[in-house]
This record gives structure tokens, sequence and C-alpha cells, in this order.
């Protein structure tokens, strides 16, 4: 049944996700399901089924502004995306046969150890990365980047170290996109910034621009299996849509030290809430 107040809270919630996912490279659904669950009282299932449609129209929104300021590492991201597609539909087809406080448990696991990944790496003093050069497969693949840092008003070039092993946590990160509603850019931000040496504001436009197709490979699933609640996924759709819009506006003028800094902080209380919640608590 339709309800004015139901539908105008998730449009604000979805607003403030969709900033917050743009300027951490997130898509958005990894803030605004424990939201909607949290604040709404909406079930798992359903609040991923919306988060996950919206996450498409949010990563589209954001990923055009970020490749405008060529921030986005598009050989990188579409070398990632092989695995990150493949994980989001194995993930999604995983959905239905599990329970929601084992779904709120894994959910809060997985942004703890995104916490913890970028909590390690925060330590480092001046830049949010270390510079080093392309490994063999980045060097065969042409897979280093550059570009030009609004908020150090210099060109910024980098490698990309250990590809292998990011490419294997991309696979998870996307079997957690499907089975959660979620990005993964959680998971993704912090596999190309700590493992691979990619600069922050780097990580997070070509996390986004991934997002996308990781999400589309999984709503169709979701669709199917009837999670997808039409008063709750509109309003979400249009609020993310808007805030990634102004989440992306912002990106390049944030030094990226600052950016991982909030990245921990929404990460560690979200992981903590979904956590507890799952166990009862």
């Amino acid at each position: 049944m339709f309800n004015i107040g139901f539908v105008l809270e998730a449009l604000v919630i979805s607003f403030g996700s969709g900033v917050l996912g743009a300027l951490l490279g997130l898509g958005g659904g990894v803030i605004m399901v424990p939201l909607l669950i949290f604040l709404l009282g909406v079930p798992i299932h359903i609040a991923a089924g919306a988060s996950i449609v919206a996450v498409v129209a949010t990563s589209s929104a954001a990923a055009a502004t970020y490749v405008r300021e060529k921030l986005t590492n598009i050989r990188l991201g579409i070398f990632l995306e092989l695995a990150t597609t493949l994980g989001a539909v194995s993930g999604a087809l995983l959905t239905s046969t599990i329970g929601e406080g084992i779904l709120r448990v894994i959910f809060g696991v997985s942004l703890l150890y995104a916490a913890v990944t970028m909590l390690l790496q925060v330590r480092r003093k001046g830049r949010s990365w270390t510079q080093t050069p392309n490994d063999w497969l980045a060097e065969k693949l042409g897979l280093g980047g550059s570009y030009y840092d609004a908020a150090r008003r210099e060109e910024v070039s980098y490698g990309v170290s250990r590809t292998p092993l990011t490419f294997g946590i991309s696979y998870v990160a996307g079997v957690l996109s499907g089975l959660l509603g979620i990005g993964g850019g959680g998971i993704k931000v912090p596999a190309m910034n700590a493992a691979s040496n990619v600069p922050m504001k780097a990580a997070l436009a070509t996390s986004n621009f991934m997002i996308g197709v990781t999400a589309a490979a999984s709503a169709l699933v979701y669709v199917r299996n009837q999670y997808c609640d039409f008063f709750l996924t509109a309003p979400v759709v249009l609020g993310t849509l808007a805030g990634a819009y102004v989440g992306a506006k912002f990106t390049n003028r944030v030094r990226g030290v600052v950016l991982k800094r909030l990245f921990i902080a929404v990460m560690t209380l979200l992981g903590i809430s979904m956590i507890m919640s799952g166990v009862g608590m």
C-alpha cells in the first residue's frame, strides 16, 4: 500500500547514501542497505533488491563525471570487471538460499574487512598510496594510469602492482555485490589502493565505473526473484541518482587521505551495526 511518508524517508536516505557512495566509490548500496533496514524496517532481501537497481543508475551518474575528469582507469576497470561480473551472478543466485540473519553478519564482516584494510594504510604520511611500477601483467596489459589532482595541483602517474591478487579479490567483491545488493566498492577500493597501490582517487573513480556493470548482472536475478518493490525502488533510484551526481562533483577537490579516513569511519560503524543485528543484539 502506498505511504507518502515511507517514500519521502526512503528518498532522503537514498540521497545521503548516494552522496557518500559517490565520494567513497561505493555506489551507495553499502551505506543505504543498512539504513533501510535499521530506519525503515525493510527486510534485507527487499532492501538489497532496491539497492542493486539503484546502484546501476548511481554508478552511471558518478562514472560519467569521473571519466570526464580523467580520474577513471578504464583499462584497469574493464580487466577487473571480468572477475566481478562472474562473481555478481554467482552471488545473486545464492541470495534466496541464505537467511536474513546470516546475510547481515556476512554484510557486517565484509564492511569491517574493508575498514581494517584501509586502517592499515591510513597511517602512511602524505599520500594515500605508494608509487610502484607496473607488475608483469599490468605492464603487458597497459594498466598503469595518470590524472590531474586538483587538490594537490599536480599530475599524478602510477603503476599497478600485484594485479593477479586484485583480480581474485574482485571476484569476491562481485559475489558480495550479488549476494548483498551492494556495488562491491567496499572491497574493490581497498584492493586497488592497498594491494595494487592505485591512488585513492583513481581507485574510487575506477570502482564507480565498474559498479554499474557488476550491479546490472545481479539485478536481473533480483527482479526475477521478485525482490524489487516498486514503492521502495523508485524513490531509492531517484535519491541515489541525485546524490551520486552531487558527491562526484566534490571528489577531486578533497585529498585522498581525507576520503580514506571517512571511508574507515563509515565502514566500521555500519559493519558493527550489521553484525550485532544479525546475531540478535
